[in-house]
């Protein structure tokens, strides 16, 4: 029954989402016609080897044609652009990201800075894809052309024609407990933000003013970089495990009980460590608070409360969204 699970799968993740319940049952109604009463694994073998490649099924049940390139080579070429796609983009922005925060200089306003930055990332990403694209295509073409002439099946993403056995190495993954990649990049993407933000937080996070209609310019920074800098031994291999994790879940493709329990873990470590440092007095610029005091004319104590109530709300609000995700990703794996 493996073999017939891992076939229906192989066809209808293929086919649009409307379609895959009833084409499930039909092909499965099929199946079972075929075989008999008590049947073999071999017998399955040889049935699901009458049907054909899955891809090639799959394609006979959709309404239009799906040949962007040859059919030989198609799965494969799909396999390989979902591959490559996603990490290019993450690329893309991480390099820009990363880039932008280093040479920030506080001279433009931050606004402007991520205004001009989304504006450069949309059009490299754009660049990227088209290259990828473009390229990708041309290498397919070739093998098909010339690496593939003498064979009549398609090549599928194991880099050989299809047979039943590779069935066994299909993972069937249900939709509820799938994770998706663009879920995957995002937590990449998130994480090498707030690294770079952190080695950077004096530069960055501070009090602006508008001066002479030039924009906002960074009055004196908000985070004493020393204390932050102090707990780097922590935080380091945290945002190791933070990219561990984000490659584990690239590799499961869905939430299991193990994948959960090593997320909970994660975020609560993750979750212990934000508390711990934003409950350091000494984070705090102490400069920054007469500063307000002396700009908004109020007292350094009501300063003191606003930021002491800032940094409370931050860290409640962030223990409630963890909360909410370690349950969410434990009912996708019960799912």
């Amino acid at each position: 029954m493996k073999l017939i699970e891992a076939y229906i799968y192989e066809v209808t993740r293929r086919l649009p989402e409307k379609l895959r319940e009833d084409i499930a049952l039909e092909l499965r109604s099929t199946i079972e016609d075929m075989l008999p009463e008590h049947f073999s694994e071999d017998e399955v073998k040889e049935a699901l080897s009458k049907l054909g490649d899955p891809a090639h099924l799959a394609a006979s049940y959709r309404d239009t044609p799906m040949h962007v390139i040859g059919p030989k080579v198609y799965d494969a070429y799909l396999w390989t652009m979902k591959m490559i796609v996603p990490w290019a983009i993450l690329i893309t922005i991480l390099v820009h990201v990363v880039e932008t925060i280093v040479l920030f200089s506080g001279e433009e306003s931050i606004l402007s800075v991520v205004i001009k930055s989304i504006g450069i990332i949309i059009a490299n990403i754009i660049h990227v894809l088209i290259q990828t694209f473009f390229w990708v295509t041309i290498v397919f073409i070739f093998i098909e052309r010339i690496g593939l002439a003498k064979s009549n099946g398609s090549i599928t993403t194991y880099g050989s024609e299809w047979t039943p056995e590779q069935l066994k190495y299909v993972h069937v993954i249900s939709k509820k407990k799938v994770i998706p990649r663009s879920e995957i990049i995002f937590g990449l993407v998130w994480t090498a933000i707030w690294v770079v933000l952190y080695f950077n937080a004096d530069r960055l996070a501070g009090v602006y003013r508008s001066s002479d209609g030039d924009g906002l310019q960074m009055v004196m920074p908000a985070l004493n970089q020393s204390v932050l800098m102090s707990y780097l031994p922590i935080v380091l291999p945290f945002a190791l495990l933070e990219i561990g994790l984000a490659l584990f879940k690239w590799k499961e493709r869905q939430w299991t009980m193990k994948l959960v329990a090593i997320n909970a873990v994660s975020k609560v470590v993750s979750l212990t460590v934000f508390i711990v440092i934003a409950s350091n007095p000494a984070l705090i610029n102490e400069a920054m608070i007469p500063y307000l005091a002396n700009v908004l004319e109020i007292n350094s104590s009501s300063v003191q409360n606003f930021i002491d109530w800032a940094v409370w709300t931050i860290i409640a609000t962030i223990i409630v969204t963890v909360a909410i995700e370690i349950y969410d990703s434990y009912r996708k794996a019960k799912a």
